[in-house]
């Protein structure tokens, strides 16, 4: 969190006024219609603040080069090309490779906050690959996916909610002018 969370705040206060105008309706409505409590409830109404956590995953990934030592023989694709791994051979990553494949995200270099809304942007989520592993699987002893992964996205909403409902995310177009998340 101490690494992504900065970089989100960013990412959000860079989209500007229209974006934090978006998400204080969508929290605000969402924690009325359940009855002024922030439930795991009111938490899922709220599908364009998940998707600007995802997004901000996505576009610039906490922990950006992974490494790892492969546990058996295997293939891997790409959209062109496989290429053949043999056990105890060294793989690096690097996540932007996948997170910004043109050939899976539309606009890949730009910063979406509704890319994962609705049924055709979840559906986009297995290619978040922030926490060692696609966003839609579970870690399992067999895997190195993060096993927390769940309470960092989820952390990181309630902490845009808390934001949004306290006011230190400007909603106001003035304000934003001056803002410091500004960029020229």
């Amino acid at each position: 969190m101490k690494i992504f969370f900065p970089n989100m705040l960013k990412w959000i206060g860079r989209a500007g006024a229209k974006l934090h105008t978006e998400l204080a309706q969508e929290i605000r409505s969402a924690v009325k219609s359940n009855g002024g409590e922030v439930t795991m409830a009111a938490m899922e109404q709220m599908p364009l603040m998940k998707s600007v956590v995802y997004e901000s995953l996505r576009i610039e990934p906490p922990v950006a080069s992974q490494y790892g030592r492969a546990k058996r023989d295997f293939i891997i694709e790409s959209h062109d090309v496989a290429f053949e791994v043999k056990e105890g051979e060294l793989l690096f990553g690097y996540q932007p490779f996948a997170t910004k494949d043109p050939k899976i995200f539309d606009r890949p270099e730009e910063f979406v906050p509704s890319r994962f809304v609705g049924e055709e942007g979840e559906e986009k989520l297995r290619h978040v690959l922030w926490s060692n592993g696609p966003e839609t699987e579970s870690p399992t002893v067999g895997n190195k996916q993060c096993a927390d992964f769940g309470q960092e996205v989820n952390g990181c909403r309630l902490e845009i909610k808390e934001r949004i409902i306290v006011g230190r995310i400007s909603t106001n177009e003035r304000d934003y002018n001056a803002n410091v998340f500004k960029t020229n």
